[in-house]
């Protein structure tokens, strides 16, 4: 796979953003330097949740120009890659729990112009994605169960973070890191110099007081 560079990322996801604020608090957060959007697509199988879906992103592309990045907790990837449109998302997580088939996934991500990131819950260790890493371009960790925002960060899940990092590092693998779950700004620098590469923060940033202060301050943390 050919190298690519590989940017400090701060992802804002949108979840537990009520749906009558969501344009406006994009809006606000691309003035104070976000650049991509973290949505979280649930069919209510493979999480007890319903979310987003596919016509809601369509709509979301339509009154925003940032980034687009889509996290599937759904049963069937395949059946949602195949009806989503080509280069509407930058980048789509699937999770590896979620498919039998995760390299033909990669491809059909890709077939659509999106990069491919795989995620894994907290109880599917690193070594689940032995065959997969060489050929992935994202590696989404868990940092808690999947279904519901606003929840507490796990600190063991930042072992995985090393992991993949030192993995990376001794095999030339070039996939970004991203973390997601409980990450606030007391926990971030930690979760950097693990070795993540971008933090997807939801109620951390949507949900502060000090909304456009912390946007920056993640900002700082990445860059530095």
């Amino acid at each position: 796979m050919e190298k690519r560079a590989r940017k400090k990322i701060l992802s804002g996801s949108i979840l537990n953003v009520p749906f009558y604020e969501i344009s406006e608090k994009i809006q606000l957060a691309k003035e104070y330097g976000l650049r991509v959007i973290h949505v979280d697509i649930m069919d209510g199988s493979f999480v007890p949740q319903l979310s987003f879906g596919l016509e809601f992103a369509k709509q979301l592309r339509n009154i925003t120009d940032l980034d687009l990045e889509a996290h599937l907790m759904v049963v069937n990837p395949e059946k949602f890659i195949m009806q989503t449109p080509s280069g509407l998302f930058t980048r789509i997580f699937f999770h590896y729990e979620a498919t039998l088939y995760p390299l033909r996934l990669i491809n059909y991500i890709r077939n659509i112009n999106s990069e491919a990131g795989i995620a894994i819950n907290p109880a599917t260790p690193v070594q689940a994605l032995e065959y997969i890493l060489s050929e992935i371009d994202a590696v989404l960790v868990l940092l808690v169960e999947p279904g519901y925002g606003g929840q507490k960060m796990i600190p063991s899940m930042l072992r995985k973070v090393e992991e993949l990092h030192r993995i990376r590092e001794e095999r030339g693998y070039d996939f970004t890191i991203a973390c997601d779950g409980g990450i606030k700004i007391d926990n971030a620098k930690t979760i950097i110099e693990k070795g993540a590469d971008e933090l997807i923060v939801g109620t951390g940033i949507f949900e502060s007081p000090r909304f456009s202060e912390i946007v920056k301050e993640f900002l700082e943390l990445l860059k530095s």
